[in-house]
């Protein structure tokens, strides 16, 4: 039975409140995360929880019981650990109730990614659901607002530009090594996962057609070379894979360098070293203690800079996208504060999305400061009527059972 006092709460970390450093800090594995949301789920104070993982965040999605600081949960988990994060309080942020139901709307659109309008976060998103779903750690108010989430993602990808394109951050790299390489030249793509497959589409579309792909479990590798042409080698074969790239493009999930400094000076002594490295990888892959003069390396971090401007092309939609995600935003809340109310649970939805479809259809009729008076006036007349709705059912509830005992009396 859901409590009456049940609130959302989120705590997290991304691309733009933490450096990569930070993030490989306070990463966690498949396993890890697992733990850490049956942990959580186990506290007395935790209803639901979900873990969304993904290189560029960290966030713990809540159902509490209380108003309990979200971050004590999180850091008496990771004491388990022997991982002190008190001194990294200061990146993570914390959303509460309606904030909690915009941000992951945000999220799931795209519209907080490193890349605007990224597509593979509705993915990862269904991915930290279902996991979370398998370990039963998801309550009734998290199903509800997973739910309204992919529906929400779903509009702003059908009914705006924003994601034209099917853009991502391993698409955004793909571009940067078109726009810094001749099509002849030989790249190195390292991993097998959907990163690496998105960047040998984008460069096969290109006209690229030299490839070497790595992979510590070189038959997957074989898979990418059969499906884009190009040669397939395990790790054990990295340098040699490396002195015949003029490129690298990396994104495993090793806990470890896959390039280290001592390689990359090895191979820029012999005159071997790539010219243009990419890792996308948290933790990263290629260290960076020695970097020689004439080799261009991007981090996760050093690409904001460059999507940068990609980003200002798209933010013609944006206002449109906006505005999806603030009403489904009051769906969900017309939701959340009735469905204690067995009654009015069924139909708030509805009332919702009428008052809105009615403004919409009026909207040109009024200015935009006139709009938000009257979003306000019928927000207040939709729970007016509710009232009025409810008591008239529970008196015609109660006429009706006086009615039937003084019929079975006779």
């Amino acid at each position: 039975m859901e409590s009456i006092n049940t609130r959302l709460a989120l705590i997290g970390i991304n691309h733009k409140s933490s450096k990569i450093a930070e993030r490989e800090h306070l990463l966690l594995n498949s396993k890890e995360e697992s733990e850490f949301a049956e942990k959580l789920f186990s506290l007395n104070e935790v209803e639901g929880v979900m873990i969304l993982s993904t290189c560029n965040r960290l966030e713990f999605y809540f159902s509490l019981k209380n108003e309990i600081d979200p971050f004590d949960l999180i850091e008496r988990i990771y004491f388990e650990k022997n991982i002190d994060i008190s001194d990294y309080e200061h990146i993570f942020y914390t959303f509460r109730e309606i904030e909690v139901t915009r941000h992951i709307f945000r999220v799931i659109s795209g519209l907080d990614s490193l890349v605007l309008g990224e597509f593979q976060i509705q993915g990862q998103v269904r991915e930290a659901y279902s996991k979370a779903c398998k370990l039963k750690v998801v309550d009734k108010m998290l199903h509800k607002l997973l739910h309204a989430a992919f529906r929400t993602g779903k509009r702003v990808r059908s009914e705006t530009s924003i994601a034209e394109g099917r853009r991502s951050v391993s698409g955004m790299a793909a571009q940067l090594m078109i726009d810094n390489l001749q099509k002849s030249d030989t790249i190195c793509i390292i991993g097998v996962n959907e990163n690496t497959t998105i960047m040998a589409e984008k460069l096969t579309y290109a006209g690229f057609s030299s490839f070497l792909f790595v992979n510590r479990t070189k038959y997957k590798a074989e898979i990418l070379a059969e499906q884009f042409g190009g040669q397939a080698k395990g790790l054990d074969d990295l340098k040699s894979a490396l002195e015949n790239s003029n490129a690298v493009f990396s994104s495993t999930g090793a806990s470890e360098y896959i390039i280290s400094s001592k390689l990359i000076k090895e191979l820029s002594q012999e005159s071997k070293c790539p010219s243009l490295m990419i890792d996308m990888a948290v933790p990263r892959d290629i260290e960076n203690s020695y970097i020689p003069e004439n080799l261009k390396l991007y981090d996760i971090d050093d690409l904001r800079l460059y999507l940068e401007e990609q980003k200002r092309n798209q933010l013609e939609a944006l206002p449109e996208a906006e505005k999806i995600v603030e009403d489904e935003v009051k769906v969900f809340q017309a939701w959340s504060e009735t469905r204690t109310n067995t009654i009015l649970e069924p139909y708030s939805e509805k009332f919702e999305l009428i008052r809105q479809q009615l403004i919409e259809e009026y909207r040109t009729q009024f200015s935009e400061k006139n709009i938000e008076k009257v979003d306000k006036l019928t927000r207040s007349l939709i729970h007016r009527m509710q009232s009025t709705f409810v008591r008239a059912l529970l008196r015609t509830n109660q006429e009706l059972k006086v009615f039937l005992q003084h019929r079975d009396s006779m």
